[in-house]
């Protein structure tokens, strides 16, 4: 199954688009994100490969901002052990996902990986990637499904490190509809 789907920035300008190919031998996500971070305009191309069970295997980002482009590469082998442009990143070892700084589709991982029951957190470590600087630091985040809805339509997100919490509105795919306050759903 293939999808296209875009969202509007509602906290500044902004877009992204999202190509998600969905089959039974994996995952494939493209994606471009377009926004005003700290008064520059920023441009965003990531892809990320998943086996079936959304389990991240690689990620590459692009970054122009300035007329300056700046690039990242990370890979997670079957044990867990993660690379950063190649180099070995045993601090990320442990971490089941990605979630980059300026994209709601990240969000979709953890919601189509993890087998949540309604009001139950769930608190996972994820490879955190900064934007517009492409760091990439471990970051523990937690998830609860706030609905016995089948499938569920509602996830409370929270970053543990900075008490930031949202309440996400999701479609039948565990695909983000609503972001309060960052990002909603345009296609």
């Amino acid at each position: 199954m293939r999808r296209d789907i875009v969202w509007e920035s509602v906290d500044r300008p902004g877009l992204e688009h999202l190509s998600l190919d969905i089959a039974a031998g994996g995952i494939e996500a493209d994606g471009i994100v377009l926004a005003v971070l700290d008064g520059s305009t920023v441009r965003l191309r990531y892809s990320l490969r998943c086996d079936a069970r959304w389990q991240v295997a690689a990620a590459s980002l692009a970054l122009d901002r300035d007329g300056v482009q700046s690039k990242l590469t990370l890979a997670r082998d079957p044990a867990g052990r993660w690379r950063v442009d190649g180099a070995p990143r045993s601090d990320l070892d442990g971490c089941s996902d990605i979630d980059i700084m300026a994209s709601p589709f990240t969000n979709t991982l953890p919601i189509r990986r993890l087998a949540m029951v309604a009001d139950a957190a769930t608190v996972i470590r994820v490879a955190y990637i900064r934007i517009p600087d492409l760091t990439v630091s471990a970051v523990d985040q937690e998830y609860t499904r706030l609905d016995p809805a089948t499938p569920p339509r509602r996830f409370r997100y929270r970053n543990i490190d900075n008490s930031f919490t949202a309440e996400l509105a999701i479609d039948t795919d565990g695909i983000v509809l609503d972001y309060p306050g960052l990002w909603r759903r345009r296609h």
